[in-house]
C-alpha cells in the first residue's frame, strides 16, 4: 500500500503548493492508493471552508486530519461535523462537531486514519496515549495511521 501524508497545509501558498507539486509527485511515484494531509490551517492560516475543503478534495486528497486550530473559522465547523473525511482529534469531547477516526477505502485496500492532539502547551484533553490504545483496538487487522498534533 502506497500512503502519501501531506502536513500542515498553510493557507493559499500551501494549497498552491500541494496543486502544483501532487500530480508530479504522483506520476514519479506511480501514483498513491491513499493522499492523506493535515487541512487545519487551509484556509488563511487558521481553519477550513467548504470551498478550501473541495478544492482540496479535487486536487486528489483522500482524507484530511486537523488539530486545535480547525475550530478557528466558525464556518468550517458545520463541514468538519458533515464531511466523513476529515477527521478532528479523536481525544476531543465526543459531543464536539466530527469524527476522531475514518475508515478509507480504495478498491479492496482500506485505511484507517486518526487524529489526536497532545497536551502540552495545549487545551487540557483525553489522554491521547489511552485513546491511541482504542483506535489500535478498533483497527484490528486494518492499518491504521495516526495523525497526533502535538506541541511538544
Amino acid at each position: 500500500m502506497k500512503i502519501l501524508f501531506i502536513g500542515d497545509i498553510m493557507g493559499s501558498p500551501g494549497r498552491k503548493a500541494v496543486a502544483a507539486f501532487l500530480p508530479q509527485l504522483s506520476e514519479r511515484e506511480g501514483g498513491f492508493d491513499f493522499v492523506l494531509a493535515n487541512c487545519e490551517n487551509a484556509a488563511a492560516g487558521k481553519g477550513i471552508t467548504q470551498k478550501i475543503v473541495n478544492e482540496l478534495f479535487a486536487m486528489g486528497i483522500s482524507g484530511m486530519t486537523s488539530g486545535n486550530h480547525i475550530w478557528d473559522k466558525s464556518e468550517g465547523v458545520p463541514v468538519l461535523a458533515a464531511e466523513s473525511r476529515i477527521v478532528r482529534p479523536a481525544n476531543y469531547p465526543d459531543v464536539c462537531p466530527g469524527q476522531g477516526w475514518m475508515l478509507l477505502e480504495n478498491g479492496e485496500r482500506r485505511l484507517m486514519v486518526a487524529n489526536l492532539q497532545g497536551r502540552v502547551f495545549m487545551p487540557p484533553l483525553d489522554c491521547p496515549f489511552r485513546k491511541a490504545d482504542e483506535l489500535v483496538a478498533a483497527a484490528g487487522d486494518v492499518p491504521l495511521v495516526i495523525d497526533f498534533h502535538a506541541e511538544a
